[in-house]
């Protein structure tokens, strides 16, 4: 069906791949292009499909009707072509003719971006390295409270209390308000106010859970600076060509969470954009050195989930997909189970890699 196939290495981790069709094998597909034409097209005096090939292509046109062919032949020919030169292919094949005329065979050229091959780090190391550093650094900062940040939580609650009692006394007063209004709503933090603020026996026991969680704050805040430093690690030491086409899905992301928080506030996007006098071409081209971290991040995460088997499971994906379509309820199905299902597999790698933390 195809003939003189080159197969070409591109930048990018991308694979041409060119080659001809012949007269003889495009003329059966020209045949059913005309016939689909002939079902469509209006003609006086002629009924639809019985309508003769010389109207047909004085009203369509030759090179029309050779592309509806080569569409046909390209539907064939593609698979084959993807499975056998390109199998490890991440993005849809971008298909161009390169030489289309009656009489002569059709030329064409399939770009395709695949997997490349890599060779992992030794990325349990890696790990085991970046949990004893995290660890050492947590003894560093014995994760302590002082009295100073409880007061300043306090602050805050007394701060909140009063800017909601000076609203609820003066109900059309806007927020632009000077911290003289409120000062005189500010309570007594005592023990049966903090009782009145949730589950508390007394002050004590108040500024014991502002510790207990201010830790918790600590803590977490050290797992996502060992998360981030492990994650960078992997993909700094991992060395291949990232894909344009992952890097592009990553801007297409971002991209998209801007447009969500910036509708969320209440905005129009283009009145945002206006406002910061930028264009999105501007924006993706600032985010582009994060999109690229991210995309080698990912790219990493899935050969590691790959070697270690892991996946999310059918169950998983069918709950979450069910969650995201009750924020998102025109999204389409297949869709939604391919970002699910990327998503979750991530972060099953990446609770897999902490796992050692976890035992400490």
């Amino acid at each position: 069906m195809y003939e003189n196939i080159v197969v070409t290495p591109k930048e990018n981790s991308q694979i041409e791949i060119t080659g001809d069709i012949s007269v003889a094998t495009l003329s059966p597909f020209r045949k059913k292009a005309l016939e689909r034409f002939g079902q469509t097209a209006k003609n006086p005096g002629f009924r639809p499909g019985h309508i003769p090939e010389k109207i047909l292509i004085e009203k369509f046109g030759e090179t029309t009707i050779l592309e509806s062919a080569a569409e046909m032949v390209f539907q064939e020919i593609v698979p084959e072509l993807i499975e056998k030169h390109a199998a490890r292919y991440m993005t849809r094949p971008n298909i161009t003719i390169t030489k289309l005329a009656p009489g002569n065979a059709l030329s064409f050229s399939i770009l395709v971006a695949v997997r490349p091959t890599i060779t992992l780090p030794d990325y349990k190391k890696i790990v085991t390295e970046e949990i004893a550093s995290s660890s050492n650094e947590k003894e560093r900062q014995k994760l302590d409270v002082s009295d100073k940040e409880i007061d300043a939580v306090i602050e805050q609650v007394k701060n909140d209390y009063a800017h909601r009692e000076f609203h609820k006394h003066t109900p059309n007063t806007n927020h632009d308000h000077v911290d003289a209004d409120i000062e005189k709503y500010k309570p007594e933090i005592t023990d049966d106010f903090v009782k009145t603020l949730g589950e508390f026996k007394d002050l004590a026991d108040f500024k014991q859970k502002i510790k207990e969680n201010l830790i918790k704050e600590k803590e977490y805040r050290l797992l996502e600076k060992r998360r981030a430093k492990m994650l960078e690690r992997l993909a700094a030491e991992t060395k291949f060509s990232i894909p344009q086409p992952l890097v592009d899905y990553e801007i297409n992301r971002m991209m998209g969470q801007f447009e969500d928080d910036t509708r969320r506030l209440g905005l129009s996007v283009e009145n945002y954009l206006s406002h910061i006098k930028k264009t999105r071409e501007e924006l993706q081209k600032e985010w582009l050195p994060e999109a690229e971290k991210r995309a080698r991040i990912n790219f990493v995460l899935e050969e590691i989930a790959l070697v270690e088997n892991l996946r999310a499971t059918p169950d998983e994906i069918e709950q979450e997909v069910r969650r995201l379509k009750t924020r998102y309820a025109d999204i389409d199905t297949t869709h939604a189970e391919n970002y699910v299902s990327h998503i979750l597999t991530l972060e099953k790698t990446i609770t897999f890699l902490e796992a050692p933390a976890r035992k400490e």
